[in-house]
């Protein structure tokens, strides 16, 4: 097996980032599902946060996403997604990547949770179009790279306790075997086990199931983030209403046009997004309509073209200035473990973008935070790749939950839960606020007849892509079912109604507070070279 060989599983943000760097000195094969036209990356609206005004710094960046975090992130990590951001986005804006500028100067967006303005964003509400389009073109160029499209990895090659490479079905049912030096997870994370969600319905935790399956460490699956603010007419989730709206001035009201967020937190409409959510939930259990009052915006068409655009084909009515909103299943802050170069609990496996769980994100996501994760941690990955021949793995620590190297063996057995079922139960028992009743009960039914041991350790290469899909979404709802079942409290996008408060995390945040700002790297003074010799 060469080591020019490098395969890469997904086909979003984080994996062509990889595939760009990558394909300039190794052979990448790029595997998808679906095309690599799909998936959520496109549908980016917000933005990508990074602290590059003068008026701005990392270590304010730092600040408000271990806050929105609920201190539950690894610090360290934080530091080198904050300090690191500043220098490689430039880089990249170096390298054409154009963002919206007004009067010469970037047109930095305020989001929840944000206390200054520093979101980058290109074509308005269409940032991860732009991104997109911009990797493509760059990943066109290179002649070492291949695609392929509608062939989707199913299971990994693990032997002797290392990742040797993938197992792919195609459309046609025909099953290979690719070997690689190192094979990087990049398929995103999960909305899609649930009814309603701001992600490609097909983003459903394949890449979390085939790593659990492996053998790979797994952590923090009970954080799920709940965007407030999907698009909801007519019965239909049509789309999603970017967090930029409420930083422009757009206020949550009810049909009575009360401003529903006054006194809930001192940041009002801004405030974290597992905060906003479950004010919305316990709105709409009272039976209020939640509407998204956008009156305050100069020049909405054009400000906001594709919410517009989206709007508008769905016939929902702005004369009022109004766009009714409902939650819905966003971003998965929990998933593979990996270490700073994207490194997994097992060697020559790697984890980059939203299916890895770098603890940049703690318990709630900073909005705006997932693209610059994506940037940061790829390119991280490939260097290190690049870099070593080193087929090591990290000693995590250890998983909220943890699975153990298996090699699957062959059953009859093929699932008999449907999609539709398996979302119906998440939804219920997953969402926004949950219960241990409800969680125990969906574990119960997951575990029935001994499905999660089958499914974790069956040989699924007869089976169709479809049934392997199932099977995937039942792994990551019994993986994300038992962690939320398992924590007793409720912190961030994690709230509990039979265990409604948090314990001294607080407390621990400020102490880790203190030890940053004491930190070289994050001093205002000589901050352009502090961030330039963080990625030297």
């Amino acid at each position: 097996m060469s080591d020019k060989q490098v395969i890469i599983v997904g086909s979003g943000m984080a994996a062509l980032i990889t595939a760009v760097r990558l394909s300039k000195e190794k052979n990448v094969k790029l595997f998808t599902k679906n095309f690599s036209s799909g998936g959520n990356s496109w549908r980016a609206q917000g933005g990508m946060a990074a602290a590059i005004h003068e008026q701005d710094h990392p270590f304010d960046h730092l600040q408000d996403t271990l806050e929105a975090g609920c201190f539950h992130n690894d610090s360290k990590m934080v530091s080198i997604l904050v300090e690191e951001g500043v220098v490689r986005t430039k880089k990249w804006i170096e390298q054409g990547m154009v963002f919206d500028k007004k009067n010469g100067d970037f047109s930095l967006g305020m989001e929840g949770a944000h206390r200054k303005r520093r979101i980058l964003h290109a074509g308005g509400d269409q940032t991860g179009f732009h991104w997109m389009t911009f990797l493509h073109e760059q990943i066109a160029m290179q002649s070492n790279l291949l695609i392929y499209e509608k062939e989707a990895v199913i299971d990994f090659i693990v032997e002797e306790g290392e990742c040797k490479g993938v197992l792919t079905k195609d459309g046609d049912g025909e099953i290979r075997e690719y070997l690689a030096s190192a094979t990087i997870l990049a398929t995103g994370g999960c909305g899609g086990i649930f009814e309603a969600t701001s992600n490609d319905p097909t983003i459903i935790g394949d890449g979390i199931a085939m790593a659990y399956r492996a053998g790979a460490a797994i952590s923090d699956m009970e954080f799920m983030q709940f965007h407030p603010t999907l698009i909801k007419y007519n019965g239909k989730v049509i789309g999603l209403a970017s967090e930029a709206l409420r930083g422009e001035g757009a206020r949550l009201v009810d049909s009575s046009g009360k401003f529903i967020m006054e006194g809930k937190h001192p940041l009002k409409d801004l405030a974290p997004r597992d905060v906003v959510a479950r004010v919305i939930e316990q709105e709409t259990k009272q039976g209020n309509q939640i509407y998204l009052d956008i009156n305050p915006i100069k020049d909405f068409e054009n400000c906001f073209p594709a919410i517009y655009s989206m709007c508008k084909n769905s016939q929902i009515p702005l004369e009022e200035g109004k766009i009714p909103v409902t939650i819905g299943a966003h971003f998965l802050m929990g998933g593979v473990m990996t270490d700073s170069v994207g490194r997994t609990t097992i060697p020559r496996l790697f984890a980059v973008g939203e299916v890895a769980r770098t603890g940049v994100h703690g318990a709630n996501r900073l909005a705006s935070n997932s693209l610059l994760e994506a940037l940061v941690f790829s390119e991280r990955t490939a260097e290190f790749i690049l870099q070593t021949h080193s087929q090591a793995s990290f000693n995590g620590k250890k998983g909220f939950v943890k699975g153990g190297i298996r090699k699957p063996s062959y059953s009859s057995l093929h699932p008999y839960h449907t999609k539709g079922e398996i979302r119906k139960r998440a939804t219920y028992a997953l969402g926004v606020e949950r219960n241990g009743a409800d969680m125990g009960e969906l574990i119960r039914w997951l575990e029935s007849s001994n499905q999660i041991d089958l499914h974790i350790n069956n040989d699924r290469s007869q089976w169709t892509n479809e049934e392997i899909q199932c099977s995937n979404m039942l792994i990551t709802t019994w993986l994300m079912a038992s962690s939320a079942y398992q924590r007793t409290e409720s912190i961030g996008a994690h709230f509990r109604v039979d265990y409604p408060t948090q314990d001294k995390r607080k407390w621990l945040g400020k102490q880790i507070m203190r030890e940053l700002e004491t930190d070289i790297r994050l001093k205002r003074v000589g901050r352009g070279a502090s961030n330039e010799q963080a990625i030297t």
